[in-house]
Protein backbone atom coordinates (compact mmCIF):
# COMPACT_ATOMS: atom_id res chain seq x y z
CA UNK A 1 0.00 0.00 0.00
CA UNK A 2 1.22 3.50 -0.78
CA UNK A 3 2.72 5.38 2.16
CA UNK A 4 2.69 8.70 0.28
CA UNK A 5 -0.03 10.40 -1.76
CA UNK A 6 0.56 12.11 -5.08
CA UNK A 7 -0.80 15.63 -5.48
CA UNK A 8 -3.63 16.08 -7.97
CA UNK A 9 -1.26 17.36 -10.63
CA UNK A 10 2.19 15.92 -9.86
CA UNK A 11 5.35 17.38 -11.35
CA UNK A 12 7.98 15.01 -12.70
CA UNK A 13 10.62 17.64 -11.93
CA UNK A 14 9.51 17.73 -8.29
CA UNK A 15 9.47 13.94 -8.09
CA UNK A 16 13.02 13.81 -9.44
CA UNK A 17 13.99 16.34 -6.77
CA UNK A 18 12.43 14.13 -4.09
CA UNK A 19 14.43 11.15 -5.35
CA UNK A 20 17.65 13.16 -5.25
CA UNK A 21 16.82 14.31 -1.71
CA UNK A 22 16.35 10.68 -0.64
CA UNK A 23 19.66 9.75 -2.26
CA UNK A 24 21.40 12.62 -0.46
CA UNK A 25 19.82 11.69 2.88
CA UNK A 26 21.00 8.10 2.43
CA UNK A 27 24.53 9.27 1.75
CA UNK A 28 24.34 11.48 4.85
CA UNK A 29 23.48 8.46 7.00
CA UNK A 30 19.85 9.36 7.72
CA UNK A 31 18.00 6.72 9.77
CA UNK A 32 14.72 7.79 8.18
CA UNK A 33 16.15 7.33 4.69
CA UNK A 34 17.49 3.89 5.64
CA UNK A 35 14.06 2.85 6.92
CA UNK A 36 12.32 4.04 3.77
CA UNK A 37 14.78 2.17 1.55
CA UNK A 38 14.51 -1.01 3.63
CA UNK A 39 10.73 -0.87 3.34
CA UNK A 40 10.50 -0.31 -0.41
CA UNK A 41 13.62 -1.50 -2.25
CA UNK A 42 13.20 -5.15 -3.27
CA UNK A 43 16.94 -5.89 -2.99
CA UNK A 44 17.27 -4.29 0.47
CA UNK A 45 13.92 -5.17 1.98
CA UNK A 46 14.15 -6.00 5.65
CA UNK A 47 17.86 -5.17 5.98
CA UNK A 48 19.12 -3.44 9.11
CA UNK A 49 19.61 0.36 8.93
CA UNK A 50 23.36 -0.16 9.08
CA UNK A 51 23.31 -2.59 6.17
CA UNK A 52 21.11 -0.27 4.11
CA UNK A 53 23.35 2.74 4.75
CA UNK A 54 26.44 0.70 3.89
CA UNK A 55 24.94 -0.31 0.55
CA UNK A 56 25.82 2.07 -2.31
CA UNK A 57 22.64 3.65 -3.66
CA UNK A 58 22.18 5.03 -7.16
CA UNK A 59 19.65 7.58 -8.33
CA UNK A 60 17.69 4.78 -10.01
CA UNK A 61 17.43 3.03 -6.63
CA UNK A 62 16.12 6.18 -4.97
CA UNK A 63 13.62 6.65 -7.79
CA UNK A 64 12.40 3.07 -7.35
CA UNK A 65 11.91 3.59 -3.59
CA UNK A 66 10.01 6.82 -4.20
CA UNK A 67 7.79 5.19 -6.83
CA UNK A 68 6.90 2.35 -4.48
CA UNK A 69 6.15 4.80 -1.68
CA UNK A 70 3.60 6.36 -4.00
CA UNK A 71 2.13 2.93 -4.77
CA UNK A 72 3.73 2.26 -8.17
CA UNK A 73 5.74 -0.83 -9.07
CA UNK A 74 8.50 1.14 -10.78
CA UNK A 75 9.74 4.62 -11.61
CA UNK A 76 8.57 4.04 -15.17
CA UNK A 77 5.02 3.40 -13.91
CA UNK A 78 5.09 6.56 -11.80
CA UNK A 79 6.44 8.55 -14.73
CA UNK A 80 3.67 7.15 -16.94
CA UNK A 81 1.08 8.31 -14.39
CA UNK A 82 2.47 11.86 -14.51
CA UNK A 83 2.61 11.78 -18.30
CA UNK A 84 -1.01 10.55 -18.34
CA UNK A 85 -1.99 13.78 -16.65
CA UNK A 86 -0.11 15.74 -19.30
CA UNK A 87 -1.86 13.81 -22.09
CA UNK A 88 -5.27 14.42 -20.58
CA UNK A 89 -4.48 18.09 -20.02
CA UNK A 90 -4.09 18.46 -23.79
CA UNK A 91 -7.84 17.88 -24.26
CA UNK A 92 -10.27 20.75 -23.98
CA UNK A 93 -13.81 20.18 -22.71
CA UNK A 94 -16.32 20.16 -25.56
CA UNK A 95 -19.04 22.80 -24.94
CA UNK A 96 -21.82 20.44 -26.07
CA UNK A 97 -20.63 17.16 -24.55
CA UNK A 98 -23.03 17.40 -21.61
CA UNK A 99 -25.90 18.04 -24.03
CA UNK A 100 -25.01 14.96 -26.08
CA UNK A 101 -24.62 12.83 -22.97
CA UNK A 102 -28.02 13.98 -21.70
CA UNK A 103 -29.57 12.87 -25.01
CA UNK A 104 -27.81 9.51 -24.65
CA UNK A 105 -29.00 9.03 -21.06
CA UNK A 106 -32.56 9.86 -22.12
CA UNK A 107 -32.42 7.35 -24.95
CA UNK A 108 -33.25 10.16 -27.41
CA UNK A 109 -31.65 8.72 -30.54
CA UNK A 110 -33.08 11.38 -32.82
CA UNK A 111 -31.65 14.20 -30.69
CA UNK A 112 -28.27 12.48 -30.39
CA UNK A 113 -28.01 11.94 -34.14
CA UNK A 114 -28.88 15.61 -34.75
CA UNK A 115 -26.18 16.78 -32.32
CA UNK A 116 -23.55 14.52 -33.90
CA UNK A 117 -24.51 15.65 -37.41
CA UNK A 118 -24.42 19.31 -36.40
CA UNK A 119 -20.98 19.00 -34.78
CA UNK A 120 -19.04 15.90 -35.96
CA UNK A 121 -16.22 16.67 -33.51
CA UNK A 122 -18.50 15.52 -30.66
CA UNK A 123 -17.92 11.89 -31.57
CA UNK A 124 -14.20 12.29 -30.75
CA UNK A 125 -14.66 14.62 -27.76
CA UNK A 126 -13.44 13.53 -24.34
CA UNK A 127 -14.81 14.02 -20.83
CA UNK A 128 -13.62 13.26 -17.26
CA UNK A 129 -10.54 15.43 -17.75
CA UNK A 130 -9.87 16.39 -14.12
CA UNK A 131 -7.77 14.44 -11.59
CA UNK A 132 -7.79 12.01 -9.92
CA UNK A 133 -7.39 9.95 -13.07
CA UNK A 134 -9.27 6.64 -13.04
CA UNK A 135 -9.94 4.10 -15.75
CA UNK A 136 -12.75 6.26 -17.21
CA UNK A 137 -10.62 9.38 -17.67
CA UNK A 138 -10.82 11.05 -21.09
CA UNK A 139 -13.81 8.94 -22.10
CA UNK A 140 -15.68 9.43 -25.39
CA UNK A 141 -19.43 9.18 -25.89
CA UNK A 142 -19.01 5.62 -27.13
CA UNK A 143 -17.31 4.57 -23.88
CA UNK A 144 -20.52 5.48 -22.04
CA UNK A 145 -22.54 2.71 -23.71
CA UNK A 146 -20.91 0.15 -21.39
CA UNK A 147 -22.45 1.73 -18.27
CA UNK A 148 -19.09 1.19 -16.58
CA UNK A 149 -18.52 2.91 -14.23
CA UNK A 150 -21.93 3.60 -12.75
CA UNK A 151 -22.57 7.34 -13.02
CA UNK A 152 -24.45 8.78 -10.04
CA UNK A 153 -27.32 6.34 -10.41
CA UNK A 154 -27.80 7.02 -14.14
CA UNK A 155 -29.11 3.86 -15.76
CA UNK A 156 -28.39 2.77 -19.30
CA UNK A 157 -31.27 3.66 -21.62
CA UNK A 158 -33.38 0.68 -22.70
CA UNK A 159 -32.44 1.37 -26.34
CA UNK A 160 -28.71 1.52 -25.56
CA UNK A 161 -27.89 -0.67 -28.60
CA UNK A 162 -29.61 1.83 -30.88
CA UNK A 163 -27.77 4.68 -29.15
CA UNK A 164 -24.43 2.89 -29.60
CA UNK A 165 -25.22 2.36 -33.28
CA UNK A 166 -25.95 6.08 -33.69
CA UNK A 167 -22.56 6.98 -32.18
CA UNK A 168 -20.73 4.44 -34.35
CA UNK A 169 -22.58 5.61 -37.46
CA UNK A 170 -21.29 9.12 -36.73
CA UNK A 171 -17.69 7.86 -37.02
CA UNK A 172 -16.70 6.82 -33.47
CA UNK A 173 -13.52 4.78 -33.21
CA UNK A 174 -14.70 1.45 -31.86
CA UNK A 175 -11.23 0.68 -30.45
CA UNK A 176 -10.51 4.12 -28.95
CA UNK A 177 -9.18 3.88 -25.40
CA UNK A 178 -9.77 5.93 -22.31
CA UNK A 179 -6.57 7.55 -21.01
CA UNK A 180 -6.53 6.66 -17.34
CA UNK A 181 -3.78 4.56 -15.70
CA UNK A 182 -5.82 1.45 -16.54
CA UNK A 183 -7.12 2.58 -19.90
CA UNK A 184 -9.63 0.51 -21.81
CA UNK A 185 -11.71 0.27 -24.95
CA UNK A 186 -15.49 0.26 -25.05
CA UNK A 187 -15.34 -3.52 -25.39
CA UNK A 188 -13.06 -3.74 -22.37
CA UNK A 189 -15.46 -1.63 -20.31
CA UNK A 190 -18.40 -3.69 -21.51
CA UNK A 191 -16.98 -7.11 -20.66
CA UNK A 192 -16.32 -5.88 -17.10
CA UNK A 193 -19.56 -3.93 -16.77
CA UNK A 194 -22.07 -5.09 -14.17
CA UNK A 195 -24.77 -2.62 -15.21
CA UNK A 196 -24.95 -3.84 -18.82
CA UNK A 197 -24.89 -7.45 -17.61
CA UNK A 198 -27.71 -6.85 -15.15
CA UNK A 199 -29.73 -5.09 -17.86
CA UNK A 200 -29.29 -8.02 -20.26
CA UNK A 201 -27.76 -5.88 -23.02
CA UNK A 202 -24.17 -7.12 -22.90
CA UNK A 203 -24.54 -9.69 -25.68
CA UNK A 204 -26.22 -7.40 -28.23
CA UNK A 205 -23.73 -4.62 -27.49
CA UNK A 206 -20.80 -7.00 -27.86
CA UNK A 207 -22.17 -8.23 -31.17
CA UNK A 208 -22.57 -4.68 -32.46
CA UNK A 209 -19.04 -3.71 -31.42
CA UNK A 210 -17.58 -6.85 -33.01
CA UNK A 211 -19.53 -6.14 -36.19
CA UNK A 212 -17.89 -2.71 -36.31
CA UNK A 213 -14.37 -4.07 -35.81
CA UNK A 214 -13.84 -4.17 -32.04
CA UNK A 215 -11.01 -6.37 -30.80
CA UNK A 216 -11.77 -9.22 -28.37
CA UNK A 217 -9.23 -11.92 -27.57
CA UNK A 218 -11.10 -15.13 -26.77
CA UNK A 219 -8.03 -17.38 -26.82
CA UNK A 220 -6.29 -16.04 -23.70
CA UNK A 221 -6.40 -18.44 -20.73
CA UNK A 222 -7.79 -15.61 -18.59
CA UNK A 223 -10.24 -14.28 -21.19
CA UNK A 224 -13.22 -14.73 -18.85
CA UNK A 225 -11.60 -13.72 -15.57
CA UNK A 226 -12.31 -10.00 -15.52
CA UNK A 227 -15.94 -10.42 -16.52
CA UNK A 228 -16.51 -12.86 -13.68
CA UNK A 229 -14.49 -10.89 -11.13
CA UNK A 230 -16.50 -7.75 -11.91
CA UNK A 231 -19.98 -9.29 -11.76
CA UNK A 232 -20.57 -9.30 -15.51
CA UNK A 233 -21.62 -12.94 -16.08
CA UNK A 234 -23.57 -12.16 -19.27
CA UNK A 235 -20.31 -11.05 -20.87
CA UNK A 236 -18.61 -14.31 -19.86
CA UNK A 237 -21.53 -16.35 -21.16
CA UNK A 238 -21.47 -14.55 -24.52
CA UNK A 239 -17.70 -15.01 -24.81
CA UNK A 240 -18.17 -18.73 -24.19
CA UNK A 241 -20.76 -18.78 -26.97
CA UNK A 242 -18.22 -17.04 -29.20
CA UNK A 243 -15.54 -19.63 -28.49
CA UNK A 244 -13.84 -18.86 -25.16
CA UNK A 245 -13.10 -22.03 -23.19
CA UNK A 246 -14.50 -22.17 -19.63
CA UNK A 247 -12.07 -23.46 -17.02
CA UNK A 248 -12.50 -24.21 -13.32
CA UNK A 249 -12.77 -20.50 -12.48
CA UNK A 250 -15.49 -19.81 -15.02
CA UNK A 251 -17.40 -22.94 -14.00
CA UNK A 252 -17.25 -21.91 -10.34
CA UNK A 253 -18.18 -18.27 -10.94
CA UNK A 254 -21.09 -19.17 -13.20
CA UNK A 255 -22.33 -21.88 -10.83
CA UNK A 256 -22.01 -24.53 -13.52
CA UNK A 257 -21.88 -27.56 -11.25
CA UNK A 258 -22.06 -29.90 -14.24
CA UNK A 259 -18.83 -28.46 -15.62
CA UNK A 260 -17.26 -28.19 -12.20
CA UNK A 261 -17.85 -31.82 -11.21
CA UNK A 262 -16.49 -32.99 -14.56
CA UNK A 263 -13.19 -31.26 -13.80
CA UNK A 264 -12.33 -33.70 -10.97
CA UNK A 265 -11.64 -37.43 -11.03
CA UNK A 266 -13.32 -39.99 -8.79
CA UNK A 267 -10.82 -39.29 -6.01
CA UNK A 268 -11.50 -35.56 -6.12
CA UNK A 269 -8.28 -34.61 -7.92
CA UNK A 270 -8.32 -31.79 -10.45
CA UNK A 271 -7.93 -33.22 -13.94
CA UNK A 272 -6.51 -30.14 -15.70
CA UNK A 273 -4.53 -27.38 -14.05
CA UNK A 274 -5.23 -23.88 -15.43
CA UNK A 275 -2.51 -21.57 -16.66
CA UNK A 276 -2.19 -17.99 -15.48
CA UNK A 277 0.59 -15.44 -16.01
CA UNK A 278 2.43 -17.86 -18.22
CA UNK A 279 2.63 -20.75 -15.77
CA UNK A 280 0.59 -23.71 -14.64
CA UNK A 281 -1.05 -23.20 -11.29
CA UNK A 282 -0.86 -25.85 -8.61
CA UNK A 283 -4.04 -27.83 -8.11
CA UNK A 284 -4.47 -26.47 -4.56
CA UNK A 285 -4.13 -22.87 -5.72
CA UNK A 286 -6.54 -23.46 -8.60
CA UNK A 287 -9.18 -24.98 -6.32
CA UNK A 288 -8.75 -22.17 -3.79
CA UNK A 289 -9.03 -19.45 -6.42
CA UNK A 290 -12.06 -21.15 -7.97
CA UNK A 291 -13.73 -21.18 -4.55
CA UNK A 292 -13.00 -17.45 -4.23
CA UNK A 293 -14.63 -16.80 -7.61
CA UNK A 294 -17.66 -18.82 -6.52
CA UNK A 295 -17.91 -17.00 -3.19
CA UNK A 296 -17.61 -13.54 -4.73
CA UNK A 297 -20.31 -14.46 -7.27
CA UNK A 298 -22.51 -16.00 -4.50
CA UNK A 299 -22.57 -19.41 -6.16
CA UNK A 300 -22.93 -21.16 -2.81
CA UNK A 301 -23.40 -24.69 -4.18
CA UNK A 302 -20.09 -24.30 -5.99
CA UNK A 303 -18.51 -23.00 -2.77
CA UNK A 304 -19.73 -26.11 -0.92
CA UNK A 305 -18.44 -28.43 -3.63
CA UNK A 306 -14.99 -26.83 -3.74
CA UNK A 307 -14.54 -26.59 0.03
CA UNK A 308 -14.72 -30.37 0.11
CA UNK A 309 -11.60 -30.50 -2.06
CA UNK A 310 -7.98 -29.82 -1.13
CA UNK A 311 -7.52 -26.11 -1.76
CA UNK A 312 -5.49 -23.10 -0.76
CA UNK A 313 -8.15 -21.02 0.98
CA UNK A 314 -5.85 -17.98 1.25
CA UNK A 315 -5.80 -17.34 -2.49
CA UNK A 316 -6.34 -13.82 -3.79
CA UNK A 317 -6.93 -12.78 -7.37
CA UNK A 318 -10.57 -11.69 -7.61
CA UNK A 319 -10.08 -7.97 -7.10
CA UNK A 320 -8.96 -7.53 -3.46
CA UNK A 321 -8.63 -9.93 -0.58
CA UNK A 322 -8.99 -13.64 0.07
CA UNK A 323 -12.30 -15.38 0.77
CA UNK A 324 -12.07 -14.72 4.51
CA UNK A 325 -11.49 -11.00 3.91
CA UNK A 326 -14.63 -10.92 1.77
CA UNK A 327 -16.65 -12.91 4.31
CA UNK A 328 -15.51 -10.65 7.16
CA UNK A 329 -16.35 -7.52 5.15
CA UNK A 330 -19.85 -8.80 4.46
CA UNK A 331 -20.46 -9.95 8.03
CA UNK A 332 -20.73 -13.59 6.95
CA UNK A 333 -19.75 -15.15 10.27
CA UNK A 334 -20.64 -18.75 9.28
CA UNK A 335 -18.24 -18.50 6.33
CA UNK A 336 -15.55 -16.95 8.51
CA UNK A 337 -15.88 -19.84 10.97
CA UNK A 338 -15.90 -22.38 8.17
CA UNK A 339 -12.76 -21.00 6.59
CA UNK A 340 -10.94 -20.90 9.93
CA UNK A 341 -11.89 -24.55 10.50
CA UNK A 342 -10.44 -25.29 7.05
CA UNK A 343 -7.14 -23.67 8.04
CA UNK A 344 -7.42 -20.25 6.38
CA UNK A 345 -4.89 -17.73 7.69
CA UNK A 346 -6.50 -15.19 10.03
CA UNK A 347 -3.38 -13.00 9.68
CA UNK A 348 -3.49 -12.85 5.88
CA UNK A 349 -2.53 -9.31 4.78
CA UNK A 350 -2.27 -10.11 1.07
CA UNK A 351 -4.27 -7.13 -0.18
CA UNK A 352 -3.53 -3.50 -1.06
CA UNK A 353 -4.49 -2.39 2.46
CA UNK A 354 -2.11 -4.69 4.36
CA UNK A 355 -5.13 -5.68 6.44
CA UNK A 356 -6.30 -8.95 7.96
CA UNK A 357 -9.89 -10.22 7.85
CA UNK A 358 -10.39 -8.80 11.35
CA UNK A 359 -9.46 -5.36 10.03
CA UNK A 360 -11.88 -5.75 7.11
CA UNK A 361 -14.69 -6.59 9.55
CA UNK A 362 -13.84 -3.60 11.74
CA UNK A 363 -13.58 -1.21 8.80
CA UNK A 364 -17.04 -2.18 7.52
CA UNK A 365 -18.48 -2.15 11.06
CA UNK A 366 -19.32 -5.85 11.07
CA UNK A 367 -19.50 -6.07 14.85
CA UNK A 368 -20.64 -9.70 15.06
CA UNK A 369 -17.64 -10.94 13.08
CA UNK A 370 -15.23 -8.55 14.82
CA UNK A 371 -16.42 -9.49 18.31
CA UNK A 372 -16.41 -13.22 17.57
CA UNK A 373 -12.88 -13.10 16.18
CA UNK A 374 -11.66 -11.06 19.15
CA UNK A 375 -13.22 -13.61 21.50
CA UNK A 376 -12.07 -16.74 19.66
CA UNK A 377 -8.87 -15.87 17.75
CA UNK A 378 -5.40 -14.68 18.70
CA UNK A 379 -5.47 -11.07 17.51
CA UNK A 380 -1.92 -10.22 16.50
CA UNK A 381 0.05 -7.54 18.30
CA UNK A 382 -0.15 -4.86 15.60
CA UNK A 383 -3.91 -5.09 15.29
CA UNK A 384 -4.37 -5.31 19.04
CA UNK A 385 -2.44 -2.06 19.39
CA UNK A 386 -4.30 -0.38 16.55
CA UNK A 387 -7.71 -1.41 17.89
CA UNK A 388 -6.86 -0.71 21.56
CA UNK A 389 -7.37 -4.35 22.54
CA UNK A 390 -5.24 -4.22 25.69
CA UNK A 391 -5.97 -7.79 26.84
CA UNK A 392 -4.74 -9.14 23.49
CA UNK A 393 -1.63 -6.96 23.71
CA UNK A 394 -0.80 -8.42 27.12
CA UNK A 395 -1.43 -11.97 25.91
CA UNK A 396 0.73 -11.62 22.78
CA UNK A 397 3.60 -10.12 24.77
CA UNK A 398 3.48 -13.02 27.24
CA UNK A 399 3.40 -15.60 24.46
CA UNK A 400 6.11 -14.03 22.32
CA UNK A 401 8.14 -11.28 23.99
CA UNK A 402 10.26 -10.79 20.84
CA UNK A 403 7.17 -9.67 18.92
CA UNK A 404 7.35 -6.29 20.65
CA UNK A 405 9.85 -5.03 18.05
CA UNK A 406 8.67 -7.09 15.10
CA UNK A 407 8.28 -5.01 11.94
CA UNK A 408 5.61 -5.79 9.37
CA UNK A 409 3.70 -3.95 6.68
CA UNK A 410 0.52 -3.07 8.53
CA UNK A 411 -2.23 -0.77 7.30
CA UNK A 412 -0.73 2.46 5.92
CA UNK A 413 2.72 2.12 7.48
CA UNK A 414 5.26 -0.31 6.02
CA UNK A 415 7.81 -1.97 8.31
CA UNK A 416 6.04 -0.71 11.43
CA UNK A 417 6.03 -2.03 15.01
CA UNK A 418 3.15 -2.24 17.44
CA UNK A 419 4.50 0.86 19.19
CA UNK A 420 4.09 2.90 16.03
CA UNK A 421 0.39 2.02 16.06
CA UNK A 422 0.05 2.51 19.82
CA UNK A 423 1.31 6.07 19.32
CA UNK A 424 -1.46 6.86 16.82
CA UNK A 425 -4.57 8.12 18.66
CA UNK A 426 -7.43 6.88 16.50
CA UNK A 427 -8.82 4.27 14.13
CA UNK A 428 -10.95 4.65 11.00
CA UNK A 429 -13.92 2.80 9.58
CA UNK A 430 -16.49 3.45 6.87
CA UNK A 431 -18.25 5.97 9.10
CA UNK A 432 -15.19 8.04 9.94
CA UNK A 433 -12.46 8.46 12.58
CA UNK A 434 -12.83 7.23 16.15
CA UNK A 435 -10.44 8.52 18.83
CA UNK A 436 -9.28 6.09 21.51
CA UNK A 437 -9.39 7.13 25.19
CA UNK A 438 -6.11 8.89 25.93
CA UNK A 439 -5.59 6.99 29.17
CA UNK A 440 -5.84 3.68 27.29
CA UNK A 441 -3.21 4.83 24.78
CA UNK A 442 -0.87 5.85 27.58
CA UNK A 443 -1.34 2.47 29.26
CA UNK A 444 -0.74 0.71 25.95
CA UNK A 445 2.43 2.65 25.17
CA UNK A 446 3.72 2.04 28.70
CA UNK A 447 2.96 -1.67 28.40
CA UNK A 448 4.94 -1.94 25.16
CA UNK A 449 7.87 0.12 26.43
CA UNK A 450 8.05 -1.94 29.63
CA UNK A 451 8.10 -5.07 27.45
CA UNK A 452 11.18 -3.77 25.62
CA UNK A 453 9.76 -1.81 22.69
CA UNK A 454 12.45 0.34 21.08
CA UNK A 455 10.98 3.84 20.73
CA UNK A 456 13.63 4.85 18.20
CA UNK A 457 12.92 2.25 15.56
CA UNK A 458 12.08 4.05 12.32
CA UNK A 459 9.15 2.71 10.31
CA UNK A 460 9.17 2.41 6.56
CA UNK A 461 7.51 5.81 6.22
CA UNK A 462 10.56 7.41 7.87
CA UNK A 463 8.86 8.06 11.22
CA UNK A 464 9.50 6.99 14.80
CA UNK A 465 6.72 6.42 17.32
CA UNK A 466 7.27 9.98 18.58
CA UNK A 467 6.93 11.36 15.06
CA UNK A 468 3.65 9.47 14.68
CA UNK A 469 2.28 10.68 18.03
CA UNK A 470 3.08 14.27 17.10
CA UNK A 471 1.55 13.86 13.64
CA UNK A 472 -1.65 12.67 15.32
CA UNK A 473 -1.62 15.51 17.88
CA UNK A 474 -1.38 12.90 20.64
CA UNK A 475 0.45 15.27 22.99
CA UNK A 476 0.18 13.17 26.15
CA UNK A 477 1.46 10.08 24.38
CA UNK A 478 4.28 12.16 22.88
CA UNK A 479 5.19 13.46 26.34
CA UNK A 480 5.22 9.89 27.67
CA UNK A 481 7.49 8.75 24.84
CA UNK A 482 9.85 11.67 25.42
CA UNK A 483 9.99 10.82 29.14
CA UNK A 484 11.27 7.37 28.12
CA UNK A 485 13.96 8.81 25.86
CA UNK A 486 12.15 8.62 22.53
CA UNK A 487 13.50 10.73 19.66
CA UNK A 488 12.23 11.97 16.35
CA UNK A 489 13.76 10.35 13.25
CA UNK A 490 15.47 13.62 12.35
CA UNK A 491 17.36 13.52 15.66
CA UNK A 492 18.76 10.01 15.27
Amino acid sequence: MASRTLPARPSLTQLRTQARELLRAHRDGSAAAAARVAAHHPDLEGRSPEAVLAHPLKLADAQLVLAREYGFASWAALKQRVETGSRIAAFQPHPRFAEALAAFDAGDAERLRALLADDPSLVRARTNLDPPYGYFSAATLLHHVAGNPWRDGVRLPPNVVEMARAILDAGADVNAETIGPNSGTTMGLLVTGKQASDAGVTGPLMDLLLERGARLDLARPDALDQSLANHAPRAAERMIELGAKPDIFAAAALGRLDLLRAMFDAEGRLLARPRRRGRLMSARDAVGLAMLYAYVRKQLDAVDLLLEKDGNWDMTGVNNGAAMHRAAWEGDLPMVKRLIEKGADIYNRDNPFNSTPLSWAQHNRQAEVFDWMCANCRVDLHEAAGFNLLDHVEARLREDPASVNRRIDHWEIPRSTALHWAAWPSVNDVEGTHVHPVADRERLVTMLLDAGADPDLVAGNGMTALDIALAGNAERVAALLRSRGAKRASDL
